[in-house]
């Protein structure tokens, strides 16, 4: 009887812990779609104003997402497949920071698409970009800002425009920056911030 007893428990508790992970899988589908209104299949961007976000560290999302959540990183506002405009604050907002462990893990196995044939760059520019890069940015960014295992995302390979318009919000001091990254930062001139996005598209 006591051996009958310990198997039904046993059974009640595979089940306890089965519901929950298959209500789990439902809520990360939901929310990956939703991401994905935006950020297209798999993370991969087909809006030149929204970053790919495959392949990019688990912690990188994560500190990225709290970043929104709290406001201290400018959400950009962007109508989706849909029509609807979204804004990664309010997205970010409605997220608990399971979900956002959850999407993070899920994005950081994907594998990131590079837009270099996607877009059009200057081969000066590109030279002239590759030096300042090295010079400036290779020590946080590595492999030419195309490894995820530096927690500092993934630039190499972005889009441009997305590219371009972050490069502003630092300028403009709308998006905080690093002490390394602002010292080194502030001796770049405008033409200088062209050249390394170009650089980096092209990768």
């Amino acid at each position: 009887m006591l051996k009958k007893t310990t198997i039904t428990l046993f059974g009640a508790g595979l089940l306890a812990m089965t519901v929950p992970t298959v209500s789990f899988a439902a809520d990360l589908s939901k929310m990956t779609h939703e991401c994905e209104e935006c950020h297209s299949k798999n993370g991969n961007s087909e809006h030149p104003e929204v970053p790919n976000i495959a392949g990019y560290s688990a912690t990188y999302i994560h500190d990225a997402m709290m970043a929104y959540k709290e406001g201290d990183r400018p959400g950009v506002k962007f109508k989706n497949d849909d029509g609807e405009e979204e804004d990664m604050n309010e997205v970010a907002k409605e997220l608990s920071e399971d979900d956002i462990n959850a999407l993070a893990d899920h994005y950081s196995k994907q594998t990131f698409k590079s837009h270099a044939g996607d877009q059009k760059t200057d081969p000066n520019l590109v030279k002239k970009g590759e030096k300042l890069f090295k010079h400036k940015c290779k020590k946080c960014h590595a492999d030419f800002g195309t490894d995820p295992d530096d927690d500092a995302g993934i630039l190499g390979g972005q889009w441009m425009k997305y590219l371009e318009h972050q490069f502003k919000m630092f300028h403009d001091g709308d998006r905080e920056m690093p002490k390394k990254m602002k010292k080194k930062f502030k001796k770049l001139k405008e033409a200088d911030y062209e050249a390394i996005i170009h650089a980096l598209g092209s990768k």
